[in-house]
């Protein structure tokens, strides 16, 4: 059944919750085997920042900048017992563990629409000796709560996933502590869609439902709709120059072998769509049309 107005908005997220469920259920496993941060549980871009000098450092890079930004505005060793960190769009957990060993007393909380990763994510902490710092929830980070106010909230390449920038951002904002930020770190469009011309549409296009991102947008968009939920643009980095786009043996593969994934339309597979979507971004990165961003917004103090 059809919905219009706020209806039709809940009726698209809910769909698209199903839809990114259904893509990690399917992949999650695969990325841990085949990700360059073996061990590191984590699901995230190579970035290679100054002084990175391997893939699996690479790998690393987002956390450690993440850790840095919350470091630069939360205590790390605070008698009250530290700071409370969510993040939206956990995955299995692997951001979250790297938090824990920077702030020893934070409590941190993790929430994803996939069953598969909230079970592995259990699992890694418990063995982690994690199991009574880090919970992880299932459910939809539009409109579900966590129980907790947090100091930070940190959303690695999941804001993209997001069917509804409003809905994600006003949950975002009743979670956060007045001062609090939101960091996100994803890719954006570097321009608004209209700007683009047709071939660079079809690849904003492919990546959109490939990686089910329907939320790829401009950095403008999210800090214009972050400002009328309280939440203030503290910083935007162009992280792009430390991506290496193209540049493994499995992304040329990747490259030749899309366009006849593409003809073939099995990008709504989400073993092919990843593939196709994968293409897509390395393309849209490589040409500037898309942008990979760490965005900080800082919630006004009440």
């Amino acid at each position: 059944m059809s919905g219009t107005g706020a209806d039709a908005v809940t009726e698209r997220r809910g769909s698209s919750a199903a839809d990114v469920a259904r893509y990690y259920d399917s992949n999650t496993r695969r990325f841990l085997l085949v990700g360059s941060g073996g061990g590191l549980h984590s699901l995230h871009r190579e970035l290679w920042g100054p002084g990175v000098g391997s893939a699996r450092e690479a790998a690393q890079w987002i956390d450690r900048a993440l850790a840095d930004e919350i470091a630069s505005f939360v205590p790390t060793g605070a008698s009250d017992g530290g700071p409370v960190i969510l993040d939206f769009g956990c995955g299995v957990g692997g951001t979250l563990f790297h938090l824990a060993e920077r702030f020893p007393g934070a409590r941190l909380g993790g929430i994803t629409v996939s069953p598969r990763q909230v079970e592995i994510a259990g699992r890694l902490a418990a063995e982690l000796g994690l199991g009574q710092r880090c919970s992880f929830a299932l459910g939809d980070f539009h409109v579900a709560d966590l129980g907790l106010r947090a100091d930070a909230i940190v959303s690695v390449e999941s804001f993209a996933h997001s069917g509804d920038v409003s809905a994600f951002l006003a949950n975002a904002a009743r979670h956060l502590r007045p001062g609090g930020s939101l960091i996100v770190a994803d890719d954006f469009l570097a321009s608004e869609p209209e700007s683009l011309d047709a071939r660079q549409r079809r690849r904003v296009e492919q990546l959109r439902q490939g990686w089910c991102v329907p939320g790829v947008c401009s950095a403008e968009r999210l800090t214009g709709t972050a400002a009328r939920h309280g939440l203030d643009a503290d910083k935007v980095v162009d992280l792009t120059p430390l991506t290496r786009p193209g540049s493994r043996a499995r992304d040329r593969l990747v490259g030749a072998l899309s366009p006849l994934l593409a003809t073939l339309r099995l990008a709504g597979i989400p073993f092919w769509g990843n593939m196709i979507g994968g293409n897509a971004l390395q393309v849209g990165l490589r040409e500037g049309f898309i942008r990979y961003l760490l965005v900080v917004l800082r919630k006004r103090p009440q």
